[in-house]
């Protein structure tokens, strides 16, 4: 029930910012900017997105291998690809990461393992887009109205970094769990204990973390250069420097959990920054547009591979590892 009311609010907030976005253009010039947008260039967009994808699975399996038996390439892919289509395309209790850790952690029952590596993955993700998103900040300070950016980026750059130590050096890890002794929360205790084991094993491996964490630059720029392709088949000419500003940030603005997969609200991002520079309303909203529909599309191939991984008790068995993390 209370999944289902939060999934109603999030529908009305996307609804609430579709409706203000576009009672503010020109639908009719909105039409005939996607008209005239060039198909194959935006396929050729498409392309960039699915190789960020595959470097993305690499990055996993990198991760991987000191925690525990890693899958095929092949499972992995089929595993990463669920794992999108539960994230990115249904707003469903059972997250994309959760699913992801049960498929590739059920073969050998490493399920504290597959936790710590995908959490690392997403990790290593994070850390890139932001510190490329506060770099950008700091040459071009931006401004949503209504959003106060800079203050939130930085604020959750500086919990990230300290959520971070904390994980990865023993002795904070030991200070976090006394303070969550004292204050009672033992539920969390035995959770943190659980996979911190895997934390530790990791953080002696720090080759393999600064790996991780270059091929997340390498998959951000891959991210931004599709933002760019696709603003080139809409005939959007700007430099490529406000992609590496803006697209980040409007990235992690539409990664708050307010409206359905961050729709409407990453429209919304595209239509202030990119409108700051001289860009029309409706060119922004059709580049956003067109950036959540090849994320959309892209998590599709998932459905079909999920009809051939799944039997009858996965969902309840992902449901039960959803509540034990």
């Amino acid at each position: 029930m209370k999944s289902a009311l939060i999934t109603i609010c999030k529908l009305v907030i996307t609804g609430l910012f579709f409706f203000y976005i576009f009672t503010r253009i020109d639908f009719h010039q909105f039409v005939e900017t996607l008209r005239g947008a060039r198909l194959d260039i935006l396929l050729a967009g498409f392309a960039v997105l699915w190789l960020g994808h595959f470097i993305c699975i690499y990055r996993w399996r990198m991760l991987m291998r000191p925690l525990m038996p890693v899958p095929t390439i092949a499972n992995l892919f089929g595993v990463y690809c669920i794992g999108m289509f539960f994230n990115l395309t249904f707003p469903t209790i059972i997250g994309g990461d959760i699913v992801k850790v049960y498929y590739a952690g059920k073969p050998t029952n490493s399920y504290a393992q597959s936790f710590a590596s995908t959490f690392l993955d997403r990790d290593a993700g994070m850390f890139a887009m932001m510190i490329i998103a506060c770099a950008a900040i700091c040459f071009y300070p931006i401004t949503v109205p209504g959003i106060p950016v800079v203050p939130i980026l930085w604020g959750v750059f500086l919990l990230f970094v300290l959520g971070n130590i904390a994980i990865f050096k023993a002795r904070f890890y030991r200070l976090l769990n006394a303070m969550l002794g004292k204050l009672r929360f033992k539920k969390i205790l035995s959770k943190i204990d659980m996979i911190s084991g895997a934390f530790q094993i990791m953080g002696k491996q720090p080759a393999i973390l600064w790996g991780a964490l270059a091929i997340s630059f390498v998959n951000q720029l891959l991210v931004i250069a599709t933002t760019w392709i696709l603003a080139i088949g809409l005939g959007i000419k700007i430099p490529m420097f406000y992609f590496l500003i803006f697209v980040p940030v409007i990235t992690l603005i539409s990664m708050i959990p307010v409206s359905l997969n961050g729709m409407g609200l990453r429209e919304y991002s595209f239509m202030s920054l990119f409108g700051a520079i001289g860009v029309s309303r409706e060119s922004c909203i059709a580049l956003g547009l067109l950036s959540s529909i090849i994320i959309i599309l892209s998590s599709l191939p998932g459905g079909i591979v999920y009809i051939l991984f799944r039997n009858k008790t996965d969902r309840r068995q992902m449901a039960e590892l959803e509540t034990g993390f």
